[in-house]
């Protein structure tokens, strides 16, 4: 199994669709399992249009939420009562949650396992990348902002620091009203790989709210774009 760490250490780059269309698009070819470890922010289950389902247990493992026939899914959304219900943990008991989604959730046989990350180096990366760091690599989503440039370095040398590989920059939002281009020049910088751009798309953030992946509309402009990113990452049997 390959585990991709998707991560931005900034909050508000689209780091949570980045991820979800990954597993999706991924699931047409190969069995995958997208890890939602944002505990106080858990969006993945509504871009999938899942957030009302609530996970069950059996053989004392938590069943994960099969959202098609090659993608499974985990997150504290599953096990909350209420929908809008804050999580308002201290670091143990997040690091405790998400051990128990790797170990104590009866996940099938995948090719993949996407874990989405919640912004920041906090316990959660820590705890996550402790965990699946054997055969895994992250890729880090930024937009062109200078503030959102300066976190992505942080998340490349945290990267460096736990020995995890970087797959690739993706340049995400990209067009006339945050630039175009810094991402790139940041991978240059960084002697790391660039993935691609995905420019801003009102339908992206349509599919978003009507619990659909984007990539599921095979006409769309953005599907292309991110369908050729996911390609670039090199390590696919053949093309998607």
């Amino acid at each position: 199994m390959k585990t991709i760490f998707v991560m931005s250490n900034k909050g508000g780059v689209g780091k949570t669709t980045i991820a979800v269309n990954l597993a999706y698009l991924l699931s047409e070819k190969y069995k995958v399992g997208l890890l939602d470890v944002d505990i106080h922010g858990p969006n993945a289950p509504k871009m999938l249009g899942v957030s009302e389902t609530h996970a069950e247990s059996s053989n004392e493992k938590i069943v994960p939420i099969r959202v098609n026939e090659n993608l499974y899914m985990m997150s504290i959304a599953f096990l909350t009562e209420k929908q809008n219900e804050a999580v308002i943990w201290r670091g143990p008991l997040k690091s405790k949650l998400i051990m128990q989604f790797v170990n104590d959730v009866s996940w099938p046989k995948l090719d993949f396992l996407v874990a989405d990350l919640p912004p920041g180096t906090g316990d959660e990366t820590i705890t996550i990348m402790q965990l699946l760091k054997e055969n895994s690599g992250a890729i880090i989503v930024s937009t062109p902002q200078e503030v959102s440039i300066m976190d992505a370095k942080k998340a490349i040398n945290l990267c460096k620091n736990f020995n995890v590989e970087i797959l690739g920059l993706i340049e995400n939002m990209s067009g006339e009203i945050f630039g175009k281009g810094k991402v790139k020049e940041l991978a240059q910088k960084e002697n790391v790989k660039f993935l691609g751009s995905l420019g801003m798309s009102k339908e992206i953030n349509n599919f978003s709210n009507a619990g659909k992946p984007f990539v599921s509309d095979k006409n769309l402009a953005a599907t292309k774009e991110f369908k050729e990113i996911v390609e670039n990452l090199g390590f696919l049997d053949s093309p998607l």
